[in-house]
């Protein structure tokens, strides 16, 4: 009856014993595809350090029309504008000048008068500061030093309508006050070469005199117009 038995069940056995061969065929044949495989690589993430000065990346260029830059634009500047005396009023050209010498006067060997600027155009203009004036002989040669800036008076601006004037005190030493000859050097001139301040083109005040013409001497001095 046992034999018996033991006959009947052997095929089951050997079924099952069948089966999990082939599973476990199964399974160690897909563990070998897998190993033997080349395994795949993922992409290398794109770098996100800054882009060098010069240089643009993605999403952040420099100096290009790509992506958004954070920089600010530069300032606009605007040139100076030039400021012209008088609260916008041009200063005088010669052309618009004559000049003249009136009340003058001597007393202890010095020498006054007043230089006189006269507006003879039809626009206003103004004047600052000191004229610049020196002898001249009859052939239009500078004769001596050119006029010193005298001190004590303030530089003011001053506006002349057509007709208005504007005068600067002209001083100088005659040959006989405190020069010896040799310094002095008495010479004749036939006039005035007078620049407007701040005027490039002279003007001619006639004047013939004499006058101290040694170079190592300045007796000749003007003053800012008032």
């Amino acid at each position: 009856m046992r034999s018996r038995l033991a006959r009947l069940m052997m095929p089951a056995v050997v079924l099952t014993s069948a089966a999990l061969t082939m599973a476990a065929c199964s399974s160690g044949g897909g563990s070998s595809t897998t190993a033997g495989a080349t395994p795949s690589t993922q992409p290398t993430p794109a770098s996100t350090s800054p882009a060098a000065p010069g240089t643009s990346s993605a999403g952040a260029a420099t100096g290009s029309g790509s992506g958004s830059s954070s920089s600010k634009p530069a300032p606009t500047t605007h040139p100076a504008q030039p400021v012209t005396q008088g609260g916008g009023t041009p200063a005088c050209s010669s052309s618009q000048l004559t000049a003249a010498l009136t009340n003058s006067g001597v007393g202890a060997g010095q020498y006054y008068a007043d230089l006189v600027f006269t507006n003879t155009s039809a626009t206003t203009c103004t004047l600052t500061g000191y004229p610049g004036v020196s002898y001249v002989t009859a052939n239009g040669v500078q004769s001596g030093n050119p006029a010193a800036r005298s001190a004590g008076n303030p530089q003011t601006v001053v506006t002349l309508k057509p007709h208005g004037t504007a005068t600067a005190q002209l001083h100088d030493s005659n040959g006989i006050s405190g020069y010896s000859p040799s310094q002095c050097d008495l010479s004749p001139a036939d006039g005035l070469r007078v620049y407007p301040p701040g005027q490039t083109a002279a003007l001619f005040v006639p004047w013939k005199t004499q006058h101290c013409a040694g170079l190592s001497i300045t007796p000749l001095n003007i003053g800012p117009v008032q």
